[in-house]
């Protein structure tokens, strides 16, 4: 007997859903297919991210096809029976809406919040997917975070089928990372886009004052590129002593290659105001790191147990600072941590969220 066949739509290549695509063909219950649809490498992220190639569950679309002509092929050829959309608005919505009604398939989205950059702009955005979804409702949304589930629960005519669903990775490359033994420089680390919603100015400012009160007992490793580097190189040329803690670690040749910097790093620090994905913290976790990081990081404060596994911080450069230092004069309570952390982030992994995908999708399979 055939499997039911799921068909995931979304933009850039991702290599979590590459690796959730996977974890759910593996488990040979249901038949899931990842389609990319924009042609380029994401702007924000280096070729290590492509993983999408040679895979016979995974399709790219090519700069010669048209995304309704890429996404009509698969549908054809593959007959799903649920389409999950991972564009709330815009054309790719819209066309996978209509070519659902089109073959009979369940259309649902999985989507983040809306970002929060202020009150009018989340207002019209909330007023825009209502109008959107009036006419074009999806059946289900695979909702990225609580907040994320309140949101699109406010949109829906059933509002249950809006369900928790974070994003999921392979995480047995991370867990594989030995435990760090104890050594008296600290070493904290970055990872992700340097870009304003991560709240690099205000950890700049903090490592800055760190440098200052506790100079030469800690490392800054810092794995990403962006715009907001400026403010580090500002902190760096007023700040000697800061200038000699920092390091970069950024450039990949293959996707396991960004877990580089965490085998040899001791707490993560990610002071977001806003981050839809927050994957470098169950990254972080479960190759035995503790973490620094906001209530801002949406579904991976599924994974975060302030005082247990790390510290929650408001995104300003006083509060994260004082969980540095905080991490610096306490090292019993940060080896604590580091002993809860790896265990907490098992519910990240893809196989978990294969078997919750499977069953979260039963309804309309």
């Amino acid at each position: 007997m055939s499997r039911p066949v799921v068909l995931f739509v979304t933009s850039y290549v991702s290599p979590f859903m590459t690796e959730l695509t996977a974890a759910v063909n593996e488990l040979e219950q249901v038949e899931l297919h990842a389609a990319y649809v924009e042609t380029g490498q994401f702007a924000n992220h280096g070729a290590h991210w492509n993983t999408a190639a040679d895979r016979p569950d995974t399709h790219r679309r090519t700069k010669d096809v048209s995304i309704e002509a890429f996404l009509r092929k698969l549908f054809a050829a593959h007959r799903p029976r649920a389409v999950i959309c991972g564009y709330g608005r815009g054309k790719a919505y819209e066309t996978v809406f209509s070519l659902c009604r089109e073959f009979g398939a369940a259309f649902g989205v999985f989507a983040e919040q809306p970002m929060r950059d202020g009150r009018f702009k989340h207002l019209a955005r909330a007023a825009y997917y209502a109008a959107l979804w009036r006419r074009r409702p999806p059946a289900f949304v695979l909702a990225v975070g609580d907040r994320a589930v309140q949101f699109y629960r406010r949109l829906l005519r059933e509002p249950e089928t809006a369900m928790f669903f974070p994003y999921y990775q392979d995480l047995r490359p991370a867990l594989a990372i030995p435990d760090r033994p104890a050594r008296e420089t600290l070493r904290f680390l970055f990872s992700g886009r340097l870009a304003a919603q991560h709240g690099i100015r205000g950890l700049a400012a903090a490592f800055e004052k760190l440098a200052q009160t506790h100079p030469g007992r800690f490392h800054w490793r810092i794995s990403g590129t962006g715009p907001e580097e400026r403010w580090i190189q500002q902190a760096m040329a007023r700040s000697p002593a800061l200038a000699q803690a920092v390091s970069f670690d950024r450039e990949f040749a293959t996707w396991n290659d960004r877990l580089r910097p965490f085998a040899d790093s001791d707490v993560l620090a990610l002071p977001s105001l806003h981050a839809g994905w927050g994957l470098v913290i169950p990254e972080a976790l479960s190759s035995g790191m503790p973490v620094i990081t906001t209530r801002g990081v949406e579904a991976a404060r599924y994974y975060v147990e302030a005082g247990v596994n790390g510290l929650l911080v408001e995104p300003h450069p006083a509060d994260i600072y004082r969980a540095l230092a905080f991490c610096l004069d306490q090292p019993a309570a940060v080896d604590a941590m580091r002993r809860h952390a790896r265990a907490s982030a098992a519910r990240g992994d893809a196989r978990v969220g294969a078997g919750r995908l499977a069953d979260l999708l039963a309804r309309w399979l």
